[in-house]
C-alpha cells in the first residue's frame, strides 16, 4: 500500500506539474502592445478607417485557408487589441497542441486569412491561457490582424454567447470578417458547455 500512495502522489504531481507547464507555454505567446502600436491603433479607432486597407495587395493571393499547406501550430499572424493592451502572437491551426501555444487560425472551407476582399477569419483561444480578458472588450473595440506584412483593423460590433455545439458561428462571409471565440463561462472548472463570440468587420 505504501508503494502504491506513493505512486499515487508521484503521478499527481507529474500532472499538476505538466498543467503547470502547459499554461505557461500558453501565456508565452501574450505580451502588452508597445507604446508606438498603441498609438497607430488609436488614430485608426478614432478615425474610424483603416490606412492598411488603402495599399494595394498581391492579385492572385489566395484568402481561402484551405489554400495553404501551413505547418500546423507554425507562427503566422499576429493579433492586437489595445482595449486590453495586449497582443497575440497566432498560430496556424486549432488543434489541442496548437491551442496550447495560444491563439490558432482556424482552417477550413468557410475561412480566410486576413484580407480586404472577403471572406471569414477565426481565431480561438483558451480562456484560462491567452483570452482570459475577453470579457473586457466592448462592441466599438478595435481587433487588428498583422497578416503577411499588412495590419488589417476591425470594429466591434456583435458580441454573444452560444452553445458549444453551435455550427453557425464558422460560416462563409461576403464581408472581409474578424470573429474571435473562447470557452465559456471564464470562470467555469473542466469543459465548459458555452462559448464567447466576438465579431468585427473590416474598417474601409
Amino acid at each position: 500500500m505504501k508503494y502504491i500512495a506513493t505512486a499515487l502522489v508521484v503521478i499527481g504531481i507529474a500532472l499538476a506539474g505538466w498543467s503547470g507547464f502547459q499554461w505557461w507555454q500558453g501565456t508565452q505567446s501574450v505580451s502588452e502592445i508597445e507604446p508606438e502600436a498603441q498609438e497607430s491603433t488609436e488614430t485608426v479607432q478614432a478615425a474610424g478607417t483603416d490606412k492598411e486597407n488603402h495599399s494595394s495587395q498581391t492579385v492572385n493571393q489566395p484568402i481561402q485557408t484551405l489554400s495553404y499547406d501551413h505547418e500546423h501550430g507554425k507562427n503566422i499572424a499576429k493579433l492586437k487589441i489595445p482595449a486590453i493592451n495586449q497582443q497575440f502572437e497566432v498560430f496556424w491551426g486549432t488543434g489541442e497542441d496548437t491551442l496550447d501555444k495560444g491563439v490558432g487560425m482556424y482552417v477550413s472551407k468557410w475561412t480566410t486569412v486576413p484580407n480586404k476582399k472577403k471572406g471569414h477569419t477565426v481565431l480561438s483561444g483558451h480562456r484560462d491561457t491567452v483570452f482570459t480578458e475577453l470579457g473586457d472588450i466592448k462592441k466599438g473595440d478595435i481587433l487588428t490582424a498583422v497578416y503577411n506584412g499588412k495590419e488589417y483593423n476591425y470594429k466591434v460590433d456583435k458580441i454573444w454567447i452560444t452553445d458549444a455545439d453551435d455550427r453557425t458561428v464558422i460560416v462563409k462571409k461576403d464581408q472581409p470578417t474578424l470573429t474571435l471565440t473562447t470557452c465559456y463561462p471564464f470562470d467555469f472548472i473542466g469543459n465548459a458547455p458555452d462559448r464567447y463570440i466576438i465579431q468585427g468587420h473590416l474598417l474601409n
